[in-house]
């Protein structure tokens, strides 16, 4: 069978839409699937899967890997273990008219082992294929991101509940415009929409700022609507092989089974916070319809099934992007390099890795399989996911830290968090400050100095680790809020003299870099060389400045009209050689 329509709407939508073939496949009325993990038995990597078909026909398959070109086409092929149908090869195929319209053509190639096959096939399974145009046609009828009317008329919402949660989320002083937005995806938008939400993804499609959504989700998960887990990511094909619902059960090394690897986690990059809508407030379908679709690995641009012994020639558009060429399950990578205008390119797949150093993105690329086996060759983004909430991003927020206290580590366990910039403050002559006014008002001057930056903290999107004595451990993801965290702090500290019963001097230290994630006592700790450093750094301020690493200083060009800036070389405690510093004193009024 092959059938093309034109569709009314831009090619990214329509991509969009059929790209989600979890969705699609619910949609069109297709049976659940029940998955196995990736396999090679064959000299192929294969998924087994199993379901219902008419919801009582058992049926089996081993499924290939998709093949597609994102924006372009995608196809699967599938063979049938158990059941009336031989063989399915299934393509979606895209084409840009113009601005507005698309070109969408199906594509299918049927084998069946009776006539009861041939009859599912014609009756049942080949109408249900076709409901694509259907699916893709009603999205642009309706113009809207909302639900199609199929599947409005399954969310089931328990108003009561969800109207309680609405309140007191505006009673958080949050923005009723996002509230109302926030409200309006978890009554009206699809059932993918409301499981697995990233919040920056979310803030994105909705015109919110990532930080209004972080906050949004957090106080939603402590009120009830949404429920989160943490994502254990494979640094290879970029997609969740475990879940954990709290930090306790993260575990130090996960399994691919795609890649075939054990790897070890990190904050950084493979453990993402996700929500997804609370059962008590809307229900949801659980089931699977299909996991190998292309929405499944969105940092690849293209994925292609290479027969051993044979050569693929693919036709490409370059991509002015950090890319690479992955072998999907031996993990071997090479760069994929962009350079206009070049006709063609060829590499070599061998049992052992790939033979060139890079490819060069051309018109015509080549792939040779030389081995005895299908290999799987992925062109890939480089940079991760832009919409990933990072655990590393997530537990340096105050917010977190306040909202879900209990959040930690397993005793024992040590994480990788990756680079942070790590804030200590101190008060200056603080012995003498108890000595001059007494404990109980030394005291009490110090809880309050711990209030004012404990503020200017969380307002830049930080975190108190911990506090020691009078001094402050702060922890930032960004390296630029930390400065103007640091720089608030010094032109904070006429006001907050006002409120003290004796005035003090604050010490700032910067310094950034990888730390580690501990379990200290019941709180998210962190330690290594980038915390003991930014220690020693801070003990070189003499009140009133920031001091940091000449390389930092550098590298957050800072305006000079916000302060001084003034180098010297110092040897600190435990370090044998001198290294570079910098003494920034704010000038207040420009801070004002």
């Amino acid at each position: 069978m092959k059938e093309t329509r034109l569709v009314n709407l831009p090619l990214e939508i329509v991509w969009e839409l059929v790209s989600d073939t979890n969705r699609l496949n619910r949609y069109i009325g297709l049976f659940p699937v029940s998955f196995s993990p990736f396999t090679t038995g064959t000299r192929q990597l294969i998924r087994k899967a199993k379901g219902k078909a008419f919801g009582f026909v058992e049926v089996e398959w081993e499924e290939h890997v998709f093949e597609w070109v994102r924006g372009s086409f995608y196809s699967v092929e599938r063979k049938y273990t158990k059941g009336p149908v031989e063989r399915v090869i299934w393509k979606v195929s895209l084409e840009k008219v113009d601005e507005r319209v698309t070109n969408m053509t199906l594509t299918g190639v049927f084998e069946y082992r009776s006539l009861i096959g041939k009859i599912a096939l014609k009756k049942g399974i080949i109408p249900q294929l076709y409901q694509t145009f259907s699916y893709v046609e009603d999205a642009a009828a309706t113009k809207s991101q909302v639900p199609t009317l199929k599947e409005q008329k399954s969310i089931q919402v328990n108003e009561r509940l969800l109207q309680d949660a609405e309140h007191h989320l505006k009673e958080l002083s949050l923005e009723r415009n996002l509230v109302d937005s926030f409200i309006r995806t978890i009554r009206m938008e699809s059932d993918e929409a409301v499981t697995s939400i990233q919040p920056y993804r979310w803030a994105f499609e909705h015109g919110f700022t990532k930080q209004q959504a972080v906050r949004l989700f957090l106080f939603a998960s402590e009120t009830g609507v949404l429920d989160y887990e943490w994502s254990l990511m494979c640094p290879n094909c970029r997609v969740a092989k475990d879940h954990a619902s709290v930090l306790k059960d993260v575990k130090k090394t996960v399994h691919c089974d795609l890649c075939g690897v054990d790897f070890d986690l990190d904050f950084e990059n493979y453990v993402e916070m996700t929500f997804h809508v609370n059962g008590a407030i809307r229900k949801t379908n659980e089931e699977t319809f299909c996991i190998n679709g292309p929405t499944n690995s969105p940092h690849t641009v293209g994925q292609f099934r290479i027969p051993p012994h044979a050569i693929t020639h693919i036709p490409w558009s370059s991509i002015p992007k950090d890319m690479q060429v992955r072998l999907v399950k031996y993990n071997f990578k090479i760069p994929f390099i962009f350079q206009p205008n070049m006709e063609s390119s060829q590499i070599h797949l061998q049992p052992d890795g790939i033979t060139e150093p890079f490819l060069i993105q051309s018109r015509n690329i080549s792939i040779v399989n030389e081995s005895d086996e299908e290999l799987v060759v992925a062109f890939e983004e480089t940079r991760w996911d832009e919409f990933a909430l990072t655990a590393r991003e997530v537990t340096s927020l105050q917010l977190f830290r306040d909202l879900l206290p209990a959040e930690v580590l397993a005793p024992g366990m040590q994480i990788g968090v990756g680079k942070l910039t790590i804030l200590f403050t101190d008060l200056k002559d603080s012995t003498q400050l108890y000595e001059r006014v007494g404990d109980a008002r030394a005291y009490s001057d110090v809880q309050k100095h711990f209030t004012s930056l404990g503020s200017i903290i969380r307002a830049h999107e930080g975190t108190i680790v911990k506090t020691i004595g009078d001094s402050i451990m702060a922890a930032f993801a960004s390296n630029i809020q930390a400065l103007y965290a640091a720089l608030e702090i010094q032109s904070s500290v006429s006001s907050l003299n006002n409120l003290l019963n004796n005035p003090v001097t604050i010490k700032v230290g910067l310094h950034e870099g990888p730390v580690i994630a501990v379990n200290a006592n019941g709180v998210l700790d962190y330690f290594g060389r980038t915390v003991n450093m930014a220690a020693r750094v801070q003990q070189q301020s003499t009140g009133g400045d920031i001091v940091l690493k000449k390389n930092l200083f550098d590298e957050l060009d800072m305006e000079e009209s916000l302060g001084t800036a003034k180098e010297f070389s110092t040897t600190l405690h435990g370090m044998d050689s001198p290294i570079q510093l910098v003494r920034l004193t704010p000038i207040l009024d420009a801070l004002d």
